[in-house]
């Protein structure tokens, strides 16, 4: 055999290996194992998301006022609010009415089925108000105001009353009857009664009227709940519960 017979030997020989295709390497045995694990995967994947879903809803539904969710106390849906604004503890709402002075829900204008109770009496709610520290300062000007206008007018009505004789004789001297002297002396107390009814009637409206609307919005709210949202919280609370 010579050189080059052996060369082409080897030339034959290297180019038969070239051209044998490379198989990769099985992963998962046969395509059917492939799928059969592919769809075990996928049915224990689906089930870990149901499984985690509800203990994840659940732990996030809590009261809206005070971001708790005790088992002492049921959580109820009271108004038209959606989501995890939707629940609150009976509770927490009552209070939170009664601070804001309202019977309605102010994120959707809700209006609850309530009792509005009046919170103070008449004398309790004055004495409340002057004793506010706001108020007290305007109050206590006011009746400083009101009793140097009623000294003065009192004082000017007391003048005219004693010096109308006075009057009478001086304006005689002048040429003046009777009649218009007095006519005149009346109509000066007229115009001083006026404006001390007026300006008294200014001081105690600007003191009134906030009052009244104060102590009129100021009540106890109680909540009336209907049956289905009774129904709805317990079912909520069951839910939450497991």
């Amino acid at each position: 055999m010579s050189a080059g017979t052996l060369v082409k030997g080897e030339c034959s020989i290297s180019t038969k290996i070239c051209k044998e295709p490379t198989t990769p390497p099985a992963v998962f045995g046969t395509d059917t194992e492939a799928r059969s694990l592919s769809s075990a995967t996928a049915i224990n994947s689906n089930e870990l998301t149901h499984s985690v879903a509800p203990s994840i809803s659940a732990s996030s539904v809590v009261c809206r006022i005070c971001q708790t969710h005790s088992a002492q106390e049921v959580l109820i849906s009271p108004c038209n609010c959606k989501g995890t604004l939707a629940y609150v503890h009976l509770s927490c709402l009552e209070r939170w009415l009664n601070q804001a002075s309202r019977s309605y829900c102010e994120l959707c204008m809700f209006h609850f089925n309530s009792i509005q109770t009046q919170r103070y009496g008449f004398c309790e709610g004055v004495r409340l108000w002057i004793r506010h520290p706001r108020n007290r300062s305007h109050v206590q000007s006011d009746v400083v105001i009101a009793a140097l206008l009623t000294t003065v007018t009192i004082g000017l009505i007391t003048v005219c009353l004693l010096g109308m004789q006075y009057f009478v004789i001086e304006a005689k001297k002048l040429g003046i009857t009777q009649g218009w002297t007095k006519g005149f002396v009346s109509g000066f107390l007229c115009v001083i009664l006026l404006g001390y009814i007026v300006t008294l009637y200014l001081i105690v409206r600007d003191q009134f009227i906030p009052w009244y609307n104060w102590w009129k919005n100021t009540v106890d709210v109680r909540l009336l709940l209907t049956p289905s949202v009774t129904k709805m919280a317990k079912q909520n609370n069951k839910e939450t519960s497991t």
